[in-house]
């Protein structure tokens, strides 16, 4: 089977390009992974596997990667995140003006054309396609926000059936968990608040975001590769690379929460590295 320049070798899914990575080798490997025309995918992503993108310069290498995105869901939407954490610090969120914090690709997103922007101050989004219409309503207003709450961009993933891709990033960026953790009121994260300005365009008000934030005096540090593994063991996950190129991993927000509930009902403590600490050995 042939994607663009690419081929499929057996064992782990690998794709070899000789050539610099076009956007039909990435459209390919997505494809071939599971993503499909009209599908919802929300982008976690790190450029620095993709020096071998076709392009000249880093924005026409991020070009390519969003082509290939594009290409991929074609009659879907595309989202990216575009976090900052400047509010809980007292400063003001501007829709417009405010850079995302997570990556080069997301902020080069969120300012092309066609693609809007979330006004949640804390996790925002950048969103290119078709949303349904409660959540075109909440999304794009000046309003108190729950990050990891019934009306964030999160809970949308988990309702439109949303696929997650991690492009050249791990898993241990899965924010989407913190939505699957809320939802199961894990006893080692709380509510709090941040107020404070959040301004897009003519539309100003002071809001107030909840975020659900872990106790940084405890012992809460976050470990998802064990959910990871599990989603692969289970068939709710993809893997896959292209040769001298980043590494794709694409599950989906249902076997994510899904797959985070069976294994936290089994050991509370199964999304900490605390709970995957190794005894000591013992003394000889």
């Amino acid at each position: 089977m042939s994607c663009g320049r690419a081929s499929v070798v057996s064992g782990p899914q690998r794709y070899l390009s000789p050539s610099p990575i076009s956007a039909e080798d990435i459209t390919g490997a997505l494809h071939e992974l599971g993503i499909r025309h009209g599908d919802t995918v929300f982008v976690h992503s790190s450029l620095h596997s993709s020096l071998r993108v076709a392009g000249r310069s880093p924005v026409d290498k991020m070009s390519t990667i969003v082509a290939a995105l594009d290409r991929a869901v074609e009659g879907g939407t595309l989202v990216m995140p575009t976090f900052t954490y400047s509010f809980c610090r007292g400063e003001r969120f501007d829709v417009a003006e405010t850079p995302s914090t997570v990556g080069a690709l997301t902020e080069h997103f969120r300012r092309l054309p066609g693609v809007r922007r979330t006004f949640d101050p804390l996790f925002s989004a950048a969103v290119r396609g078709p949303l349904p219409a409660r959540w075109e309503e909440s999304f794009f207003r000046v309003r108190d926000t729950d990050s990891f709450g019934p009306e964030s961009v999160f809970a949308c993933l988990r309702e439109t059936g949303a696929k997650l891709l991690f492009f050249g990033v791990g898993f241990e960026y899965a924010t989407f968990v913190h939505h699957a953790e809320q939802r199961m009121g894990v006893p080692y994260r709380f509510l709090k608040n941040f107020r404070g300005e959040v301004r897009a365009g003519d539309d100003a008000g002071t809001v107030t975001a909840r975020y659900f934030v872990r106790d940084l005096e405890g012992d809460v540090e976050p470990y998802f590769d064990p959910l990871a593994d599990a989603l692969l063991t289970r068939g709710g996950a993809s893997s896959a690379s292209i040769q001298r190129g980043p590494s794709l991993f694409l599950t989906d927000a249902a076997a994510v929460e899904a797959t985070a509930r069976d294994r936290v009902g089994e050991h509370p403590d199964f999304l900490l590295r605390r709970g995957h600490a190794r005894p000591p050995a013992p003394e000889r």
